[in-house]
């Protein structure tokens, strides 16, 4: 059933809600905000219990679909929804600095639908070292990251990457809602399926003899620059431990689990090359090859969700020219998990899913 309600485009599956079910969901979402006097997203944040609970009341075929999906992660380790209820008109101008704290009623909705969606998959999280724990993000092109290997780039290739690859807690799916994209700009996707390298290489791939280090999200001195964090606090100790994780990485493999069917952990712009391992760095070379050949591109519009299994797929963005003006490209984004209780101990924040 879940299978035959997806069409596909380029390769990658869309499942396009109905007229009545785009209402159905609006109205759901707007009843949630109603009934729980949500003034703000941000609120959303003491409100995960319900959101879960609400969440069994999405249209029953997205409930199909998206059941398939978590159990399987097939049929390609993304899913694209689309005819999502959000009206750019009236979602306000696009952010320019990480300090914005979007806002008003149709940014509100859109947010208990993305929510609500995550909700039904896992549950969503996020990290004490990126933007203060903020559960909700937003990617939008910032004047002076134009080069950077950040979401908030625009100029350089975002290069492909699971989020957050470094981190042992890294999402199971990454949610991306367009609520703007008027230059049509790609995300880049590919799943670990389509990943061809040759048989000696990938039993390589399945033994720990690779790097990965934190992104500069993580760290404390980007997060110094653009959002501030308190030195006496639990972010201190998050930072402190990205920190050990910088110093003394740990080896990892880049394909595990089932042979047939392997999880992926990749993030080359941040991986060590020069491992004194010419069969590892053989590997990894090959697999940034094939990861590339076999790239896709999702422009994504307003009203669409990108939902990326992190654990079978990679993904990225291609350049643009960015105007900030506040008609850019604008995403909101949360990372879902699929076993929030390996990480008991070690989440914290305002809504206790910071993790450190």
């Amino acid at each position: 059933m879940a299978e035959a309600a997806l069409s596909d485009q380029n390769g990658m599956p869309y499942l396009r809600l109905s007229t009545a079910e785009h209402i159905e969901l609006r109205a759901l979402a707007e009843t949630f905000v109603k009934e729980h006097a949500v003034e703000r997203p941000e609120t959303f944040e003491e409100l995960l219990g319900e959101l879960a609970v609400y969440a069994h009341r999405l249209p029953e075929r997205l409930r199909a679909v998206l059941t398939e999906f978590r159990l399987t992660g097939r049929p390609h380790g993304g899913l694209v929804l689309t005819n999502l209820p959000v009206d750019e008109t009236a979602v306000g101008a696009t952010p320019s600095d990480y300090t914005a704290v979007p806002g008003g009623a149709e940014v509100t909705t859109a947010t208990a639908v993305l929510l609500l969606i995550g909700s039904l998959l896992g549950d969503p999280f996020s990290y004490l070292s990126q933007q203060r724990g903020k559960l909700v993000l937003d990617v939008f092109p910032i004047a002076g990251h134009e080069e950077q290997q950040l979401g908030s780039s625009s100029a350089s290739l975002l290069e492909w990457h699971n989020e957050d690859a470094f981190h042992p807690h890294r999402a199971d799916w990454v949610m991306l809602l367009c609520l703007r994209n008027p230059d049509a700009v790609p995300t880049m996707f590919a799943p670990v399926v389509d990943l061809k390298v040759p048989d000696e290489q990938r039993e390589v791939l399945f033994e720990e003899r690779f790097v990965i280090l934190p992104d500069e999200s993580h760290t404390a001195a980007f997060n110094s620059e653009t959002t501030g964090f308190d030195a006496n606090s639990r972010q201190a100790d998050a930072f402190a431990r990205i920190q050990r994780m910088n110093q003394t990485p740990e080896r990892i493999s880049i394909l595990s689990g089932d042979p047939d069917s392997p999880y992926v952990r990749i993030d080359p712009a941040f991986m060590q090359h020069g491992l004194d391992d010419p069969a590892a760095e053989q590997a990894l070379e090959a697999t940034i090859e094939a990861f590339t050949a076999c790239m896709k591109d999702v422009a994504l519009t307003t009203g669409e969700l990108l939902i990326i299994d992190n654990k079978r797929a990679v993904h990225g963005r291609r350049p643009f020219q960015a105007r900030y003006d506040g008609t850019d490209r604008w995403l909101r984004r949360i990372n879902v998990s699929a076993d929030l209780r390996s990480s008991s101990g070690r989440r914290f924040g305002a809504h206790g899913r910071a993790l450190v």
